[in-house]
């Protein structure tokens, strides 16, 4: 009987060791461990819409979640570029004098608070809750490649608030941004690409002159967007208001499919 108790709790232990076995082997493509992480939310400050006053940063962002070096790597990265989104509404100076905002969310709000205040105190009259929220999320996931969206919107007095998006590229085995014209392999014809689907996304011909129909060109000629990103159904490519047409038009956005992409890109880079 002593035997047989042995015997079935070593039958066990082995299930057991089997089934984690083969829980890494589901969670692991390519050799490398897929990153898992939750929402991270923060808030400084907070509007009083009654009397249109105030000051508020909000941040709700993806985040990895264990203790991998990749994974403080990318965190690390989440938290700089918080920061320089905060800090490029806070003058110079005071953030010269107060070099911690460079390093912590809470004492880049308080720069922000500072300019806020001094800017009320010279035009006390001026409605308006001073804000900026950031919201970060995954956009698409490879064995090599997280592919992470940012959306920055700002109110700092004016006729309307300002939104961008941004997209970026991390190495999952190391944490590293990796900027994403690296994974383009010809670029001329990507432009090409591009430039067809943009008429067609605005009901354009061929033959249509962009800047006499009213878009914004770089030195007379169209361009890639800034914000452009790897997803489950091809490259998505995003002109952020202002970027090639005026702000009422919005962003303007459309996705040309992988198999357009052949001879354009390293798949071997991002699959």
């Amino acid at each position: 009987m002593h035997l047989i108790k042995i015997g079935a709790f070593l039958l066990a232990m082995s299930f057991f060791t089997a089934c984690n076995r083969s829980g890494e082997r589901e969670n692991s493509e390519g050799g490398q461990q897929k990153l898992v992480g939750s929402k991270v939310s923060s808030q400084f400050g907070g509007c009083d819409t009654v009397n249109s006053k105030g000051i508020s940063i909000k941040l709700n962002l993806w985040e990895p979640s264990d203790s991998s070096e990749a994974a403080k790597a990318i965190r690390t990265t989440l938290t700089q570029k918080s920061l320089q989104r905060i800090n490029s509404y806070g003058d110079s100076a005071s953030i010269a004098a107060n070099p911690e905002a460079g390093k912590s969310i809470k004492s880049a709000f308080e720069v922000f608070e500072k300019n806020y205040n001094d800017f009320k105190k010279d035009f006390p009259d001026a409605p308006g809750c001073w804000e900026v929220e950031l919201k970060g999320d995954t956009v698409f996931s490879t064995s090599k490649i997280l592919f992470y969206q940012l959306d920055h919107y700002a109110f700092t007095g004016g006729a309307h608030p300002n939104t961008f998006r941004s997209y970026h590229a991390f190495n999952t085995k190391t944490g590293a941004e990796i900027e994403m014209k690296d994974f383009i392999s010809d670029s001329t014809k990507l432009l090409s690409l591009v430039d067809k689907a943009f008429r067609k996304t605005e009901k354009l011909s061929a033959e249509t002159d962009l800047e006499e129909a009213g878009y914004f060109l770089l030195n007379h000629k169209f361009v890639l967007p800034v914000a452009y990103v790897f997803t489950p159904d091809g490259i998505l490519f995003y002109y952020n208001p202002y970027e090639i047409a005026a702000y009422a038009r919005g962003a303007i956005h459309f996705t040309i499919p992988y198999a357009e992409l052949n001879g354009v890109i390293h798949r071997d880079k991002v699959f």
